[in-house]
């Protein structure tokens, strides 16, 4: 029985059923993973264990605003070795692959999977993107890292003295950074930044630049461990190395973008959950291990729940873990109280750090966030219904007699046929789509805006994201696709079936059931509304999370699939292998393609063109740390301007250190410089056009460099040219 009960005896202590005796003497209950197998399971848990130990303290050191090294350091080290400890202590005899009998991982698996996440965390240290003057969110992340790093606490306060008082046309806010009261409250959660700021202790900003890859690093080697508890640990490789080489990956992971994190903690939380509903529970063997599952189930709640500390999108990628949860108390499993427990720690961290540090951002989102606050409460609420209605005898007996019923039994097929029509509708949307006026005039100007830029008619209506499945298909490859979309739908069939028969018995139905509901759930509402500026590769980073790692994972498990009929029906091993092979060329080659763009010339042969190898920024930290020392120390900083101000407002304020605030309205010029004169200030101009600027000013950036492409209509090949440029004037100080 795949989803067995278990209840409290007289004593009140959770007893063993028979069926948990049994599974344990099963042959490949005693054999173990071997040192290879337990080494796997391992190293693909670590990296989450990592995360959460660095954010379990981070968060309440933030909001005490006593956020620094020493104490982080001081809790981090035992908190990791411990939650370390408890992850790996005991791990599964083996994992639901399509040959239970082979209980041994060889070795090769770990050492390709561990070889692929290194090569690439190389790969991106080596083209990583250097941009911390502000144009999109990566520097967002990267400025309110490096304030935390060096004060500890938010919101970033306004220093409005340094100014001679408040004054008129005289503002603080810039892109991402919003007043409140004396304060400025930057965008987005603080996840992502609380971890980069350990990179600003070790070694400023260049350190901090190469946390990103080495998190991304970490989201490939623990997809390839989820991917090998999945569908056998020989599949890890090709799936870590699919998702290695799309570009979406690529660019999230050379950029200080959160998605890579959330991913990390993601990853790790389904693995460990794999493992709590399959570690082997004999009491007999390690009676100190017995409770090892429920700790397991804790742990894998928490990593889950904590994604929402990095990304408030995690809220919705994370919501089947609801009902999940409701079948795991159902069933009255004993992991369910410890995953819910973790899972509500976890999303706790995050609202706390969204009401409490990012409430402007949160109020910016609520037309979003009120309809996902909804869809969670319905789900909370259908999910509690459930579990009481089932609660009794009466309705247990009822339910299986519907569940007898001969149009029950058609509900796995239904299942998969709905999980087919999901492609299928967003294959033929852009076909039958209406397309429908857009209601943000920001978003009219600014798609018009790349419209020009691209040299495409101007249409201020088009929904560019009612073709969101064929930017999934430009980064995968039709094959990957319909390999994803096959086996998510012969998964669906199966595991409804494995809940209306309540029987599981290869365990596999129980290890997909969350991450194939969070693969369909993520497919469709990403899909079906990205929520994101549709240029190219921004809006890439949406299907990052979840709807790329979604399809891969149901890809290689149709792969496997594919290879273990062919054995089945006795064909050769050579016939089955060259299936295996196939399918993952089919995946892996038109990704990388995508990726890579090559070209072949006779004079240079085969060079790669694409995106692969194009950095992003180059020259910024350069151009930033020459405007800092070209700021006198004694300074308040006037932004004439607004772009100006949006790109440089906090770099000055945080990185130069300087007080900076922003000059709506030029004919309160004076008063401001009177002001700042007053308190013993020297006052310093600062403009994108040396006409706007009084006196004699000088230029202090001069940048020609690299941004990602705006592409509305097709993958990525290039990366475009921007060029920075701003003026400096410099008012005398008063006489002493």
């Amino acid at each position: 029985m795949g989803f067995v009960r278990h209840g409290p005896d007289a004593t009140g202590a959770t007893k063993v059923t028979a069926a948990d005796d049994a599974r344990a003497k099963a042959p490949t209950a005693g054999k173990g993973p071997g040192r290879a197998g337990w080494l796997f399971g391992a190293v693909t848990v670590v990296p989450a264990m990592l995360a959460a130990a660095w954010l379990l303290p981070a968060v309440p050191l933030l909001l005490a605003g006593r956020f620094s090294a020493r104490p982080m350091v001081f809790m981090f080290v035992p908190l990791a070795a411990g939650l370390c400890y408890f992850a790996v202590r005991q791990l599964p005899a083996t994992w639901p692959a399509f040959r239970p009998e082979k209980a041994k991982t060889p070795w090769w698996p770990l050492a390709a999977t561990v070889a692929i996440a290194v090569a690439f965390t190389a790969w991106q240290m080596a083209e990583r993107t250097e941009q911390i003057i502000y144009l999109r969110d990566p520097a967002t992340y990267l400025q309110v890292a490096y304030w935390i790093a060096h004060h500890g606490y938010l919101p970033i306060p306004d220093s409005v003295a340094a100014f001679g008082g408040p004054h008129l046309g005289l503002d603080f806010a810039s892109s991402n950074y919003y007043p409140r009261g004396t304060s400025i409250v930057p965008q987005f959660m603080t996840g992502a930044p609380l971890v980069l700021a350990a990179g600003i202790w070790l070694h400023g900003i260049n350190a901090a630049l190469l946390i990103t890859p080495v998190i991304g690093g970490c989201g490939v080697l623990s997809f390839g461990g989820l991917a090998g508890r999945l569908a056998g640990p020989g599949w890890a490789p090709a799936a870590a190395a699919v998702l290695a080489l799309s570009l979406p990956e690529q660019y999230t992971s050379r950029g200080s973008f959160s998605e890579p994190l959330a991913q990390v903690l993601m990853f790790g939380g389904l693995c460990l959950l794999a493992d709590s509903l399959l570690v082997n529970r004999d009491p007999k063997k390690k009676r100190d291990w017995r409770r090892q599952d429920t700790v397991l189930a804790g742990l894998a709640g928490l990593a889950l729940g904590l994604t929402v500390l990095v990304r408030i999108d995690g809220l919705s990628d994370i919501l089947p873990a609801v009902p999940f949860l409701g079948v795991l108390l159902a069933a009255r499993r004993r992991q369910a109280v410890p995953f819910g427990v973790g899972l509500v720690i976890g999303v706790g961290y995050g609202l706390a750090d969204g009401y409490l540090k990012s409430r402007p951002y949160l109020d910016l989102e609520a037309p979003s966030l009120r309809p996902l606050a909804l869809i969670v409460a319905v789900t909370v609420l259908a999910t509690a219904a459930g579990i009481a209605i089932t609660a009794s005898q009466k309705a247990r007996n009822t339910a299986k007699k519907i569940l007898a019923t001969r149009t029950a039994q058609y509900l796995p097929a239904v299942a998969a046929g709905l999980t087919v029509l999901i492609f299928v509708a967003f294959a033929v949307r852009p076909l039958v789509q209406t397309v429908a006026g857009e209601t943000n005039p920001t978003s009219i100007a600014y798609v018009a805006e790349l419209q020009k830029l691209a040299g495409l008619p101007v249409n201020g209506h088009r929904q560019y994201y009612e073709d969101s499945l064929y930017w999934v298909i430009w980064y995968l490859g039709v094959p990957a696709v319909l390999l994803g979309a096959f086996g998510l739908a012969v998964l669906a069939k199966r595991c409804t079936r494995a809940l209306l028969t309540w029987k599981d018995p290869d365990a596999a139905a129980r290890v997909w059931a969350l991450p194939l509901l969070m693969a369909l759930w993520s497919i469709v509402t990403v899909l079906y509304r990205p929520a994101v500026a549709p240029d190219q590769p921004w809006a890439s980073r949406r299907l990052v999370p979840f709807v790329l790692p979604g399809l891969i994972l149901g890809g290689i498990w149709a792969a496997a699939w594919l290879k273990d009929q062919a054995a089945q029906l006795g064909r050769t091993r050579a016939t089955a292998i060259t299936i295996a092979f196939c399918c993952a060329a089919s995946m892996l080659i038109p990704t990388a393609l995508t990726t890579l763009d090559l070209h072949f010339t006779k004079a240079n042969g085969v060079r790669a063109h694409g995106m692969a190898f194009r950095k992003v920024g180059p020259g910024e930290i350069t151009a930033v740390s020459q405007l800092c020392r070209d700021i006198p120390p004694d300074a308040s900083v006037v932004i004439l301007d607004s772009l100006t101000a949006d790109r440089f407002a906090q770099l000055v304020r945080g990185m130069c250190g300087l007080p900076t605030a922003v000059l709506t309205s030029k004919s309160d010029l004076s008063t401001v410089i009177r002001g700042i004169q007053g308190v013993g200030r020297r006052p310093v101009l600062l403009a994108e056009d040396k006409a706007e600027l009084p006196g004699t000013p000088n230029e202090v950036v001069n940048l020609l460099t690299t941004q990602e492409a705006h592409n509305l209509t097709a993958p990525p090949t290039r990366t475009w040219l921007i060029h920075y440029t701003m003026w400096m004037s410099t008012i005398s100080a008063p006489a002493a």
